[in-house]
C-alpha cells in the first residue's frame, strides 16, 4: 500500500507548552484502555521546564494499544501493533497522528508476535515471536522488516535474523532497543532446577543489513528468596538485590565500556540496602531510579563514575509505578492506576524541577518521542 501524503495539520503553539527551541517538540502518546476495541490514541506536547501537558489534535481510534513512535528522515511516524497486525500512522510536525493509517500489514507467521519494534535509526523493524512447544521447551525467532526511507512503509523480508533454539529452562520474554540502535536487548527468565533468575542478553545489530549477531550474555539477577531487579542501557547495567529486608541489600551500576562498577550498599546510600521492586536508568545513563519496596517510593541516585559513588538527590516519586522517559531524558512519566505523574527532569543533577499529573482511564500504554526539525 503506497502512503498518501497529507497536508500537515496546523497546530497552535501555546506559550506554556512549547519548549524554548521551536525545533524540538517533546511528545507523550497515551493509548488505551487495554481490551477495548477500538482503543483511543491521544497526543500531548510537553513543556520540559514546567511538566505541563497540552493535548494536541483529536483522539484517534486505533485497533491495538501497543505503540512505537519513530522518525524516518524528516517524517514522524507511529507504528501501532498487536500479536497479529501492525498499522503505520503519519504524524504532523507536533506528533499528531493522522486519523487513518497509511499502511496495514497482517502478520502471516505460525506464532503470535510477542514484540514489534523499530530500530531508533529508522532503517529496520523486527517482529519477535516466542512460544512453547508440546514438550514445554521455549523458542523464539526474530524476523526482519525494512523501512522505506521516503515513506516509512514496512516490508516484511521474511528473513529470520535470530533463532533462539529450544531451551528447556530459559525463556526470552521481551525485546527492546537502546538509544543508539546498536544492540537489540532480550529479557529472559531462567526456570532451571533450583534456579530463579532473570536479566538481559543482547544481539549486535548490523547497521547495514539489519541482521543480528549471536546472542551475548549481559547481566542477570537471582530471584530465589530475595528481592532483585535489573536495568540496562547502551552504556550501563544495574543490578540490585536484598535478602532480608531493609539494610541487607546492595546495588551495582557498571559502565559497560570499561567495566567500572559502583558498589552501593546502605553505608553509601540508605536505599541501596533496601528491598527493590524495579530499577530504571534514564536514557542519558546518568541516574538510576530505585523502586524502594520498603518505603514505597521511587528514589533517584545520580551516578558519578569519577568518585565511583551514587549521589543522593532531593527528588522522589510516590508509590512504585513503572517509569518512562522522553528520549532526551528531559521528562519522566510515572504511570499509576488512574493518573500519569509528569516530572520535568534535570539529568545532570538527577533532580525533578517541576511536576504535574494527567488523569487517565486506567490500564493504558504510553510512548514518548523527541521530535527534531
Amino acid at each position: 500500500m503506497s502512503r498518501l501524503f497529507a497536508t500537515l495539520a496546523s497546530i497552535v503553539c501555546f506559550s506554556t507548552i512549547c519548549p524554548a527551541s521551536s525545533s524540538v517538540v517533546e511528545v507523550l502518546y497515551v493509548a488505551g484502555p487495554h481490551g477495548r476495541q477500538p482503543a483511543s490514541l491521544l497526543a500531548y506536547n510537553m513543556n520540559p521546564k514546567t511538566a505541563v501537558a497540552q493535548e494536541v489534535g483529536q483522539p484517534v481510534k486505533i485497533e491495538a494499544s501497543s505503540i512505537d513512535p519513530l522518525t524516518v528522515g524528516g517524517m514522524h511516524l507511529i507504528y501501532v501493533w498487536n500479536a497479529t497486525d501492525v498499522w503505520m500512522y503519519v504524524t504532523s510536525a507536533n506528533g499528531v497522528p493522522e486519523s487513518k493509517p497509511s499502511q496495514h500489514l497482517k502478520f502471516t507467521f505460525r506464532h503470535r508476535v510477542n514484540t514489534f519494534l523499530a530500530d531508533p535509526n529508522g532503517k529496520f523493524a523486527y517482529a519477535a515471536l516466542t512460544w512453547t512447544d508440546v514438550n514445554s521447551y521455549y523458542h523464539a525467532v526474530v524476523v526482519l522488516f525494512t523501512i522505506d526511507q521516503r515513506t516509512g512503509k514496512l516490508t516484511n523480508t521474511g528473513r529470520v535474523v535470530a533463532r533462539y533454539q529450544p531451551n528447556q529452562w530459559i525463556a526470552l520474554t521481551g525485546f527492546m532497543f537502546g538509544g543508539s540502535g546498536r544492540n537489540l536487548y532480550a529479557s529472559y527468565d531462567d526456570y532451571g532446577p533450583y534456579t530463579c533468575g532473570f536479566g538481559y542478553d543482547y544481539y549486535v545489530v548490523n547497521q547495514t543489513t539489519g541482521h543480528l549477531g549471536s546472542l551475548i550474555r549481559l547481566t542477570g539477577a537471582d530471584c530465589g528468596g530475595v528481592s532483585s531487579a535489573t536495568a540496562v542501557t547502551d552504556l550501563l547495567t544495574a543490578t540490585a538485590s536484598a535478602c532480608c529486608g531493609q539494610g541487607s541489600g546492595w546495588l551495582d551500576v557498571t559502565r559497560r565500556s570499561t567495566g567500572q562498577t559502583i558498589d552501593c550498599s546502605s553505608e553509601m546510600l540508605a536505599f541501596c540496602g533496601d528491598d527493590v521492586s524495579a530499577l530504571s536508568i534514564d536514557p542519558a545513563s546518568r541516574n538510576v531510579f530505585f523502586a524502594d519496596f520498603d518505603v514505597k517510593q521511587l528514589l533517584i541516585g545520580h551516578i558519578d563514575f569519577n568518585t565511583l559513588q551514587l549521589v543522593a538527590t532531593s527528588s522522589s516519586i510516590p508509590g512504585l509505578p513503572p517509569v518512562y522517559f522522553n528520549p532526551d531524558s528531559k521528562v519522566v512519566y510515572a504511570v499509576n492506576s488512574n493518573y500519569i505523574g509528569i516530572y520535568a527532569f534535570d539529568s545532570a543533577s538527577g533532580n525533578s524541577t517541576a511536576s504535574t499529573s494527567l488523569p487517565d482511564s486506567g490500564n493504558v500504554t504510553i510512548a514518548t518521542a523527541t521530535l527534531k526539525h
